[in-house]
């Protein structure tokens, strides 16, 4: 993306964040965007394409952040990979997967179940690379979405509960391998 795109999704990121999608009208994301329509419309053609292009930034931002930090893969990566979701959560006041309601609010897009499936493809990707070990790829996933979708009601317990698993997973793989 392009800077003035770029800062345009970051923007309408925060409007579907707070409003959701079914909500907010073009002209009130034009408004939340701080552009013209011309403008966003330069940038994004239609209703489907900002969604687009805020998943994206979102995407973005989110793989950035979980990534920072990690040295090499392992038990410590894992579990961190947790206390980061923990932050996020906390920054995003427990909200759930912002993929997850762009899908529910606009069940009838391609393009948008692809970001989706796209994303946690990504997601499931990295949690191997993270872990080290390909097979643990799908538990973390789980767990991570399992955090996201309960952190409004479990809190920081979700989080914790999450670490204990995933240290258990590396203490049956390293009990497993010794015997």
């Amino acid at each position: 993306m392009e800077n003035a795109q770029e800062h345009i999704a970051a923007r309408l990121e925060e409007v579907f964040w707070s409003r959701g999608f079914a909500e907010p009208s073009v002209p009130e994301l034009r408004a939340g965007a701080g552009v013209s329509m011309r403008t966003l419309y330069r940038h994004f053609p239609s209703r489907e394409a900002m969604v687009l292009g805020a998943l994206e930034y979102r995407h973005r931002r989110y793989l950035s952040y979980v990534r920072e930090g990690v040295t090499s893969p392992g038990l410590e990566a894992a579990v961190q990979l947790f206390d980061k979701l923990g932050g996020w959560m906390r920054m995003t006041a427990g909200k759930e997967c912002l993929f997850r309601q762009a899908l529910a609010a606009n069940p009838g897009s391609t393009e948008i179940a692809a970001m989706v499936k796209r994303h946690k493809g990504e997601l499931l990707r990295f949690f191997g690379e993270l872990s080290g070990q390909e097979s643990f790829a799908s538990r973390l996933y789980l767990l991570h979405e399992g955090v996201t979708a309960c952190y409004a009601e479990m809190g920081e317990r979700a989080v914790e509960d999450a670490k204990n698993l995933v240290r258990q997973m590396f203490k049956a793989a390293n009990e497993s391998q010794l015997s």
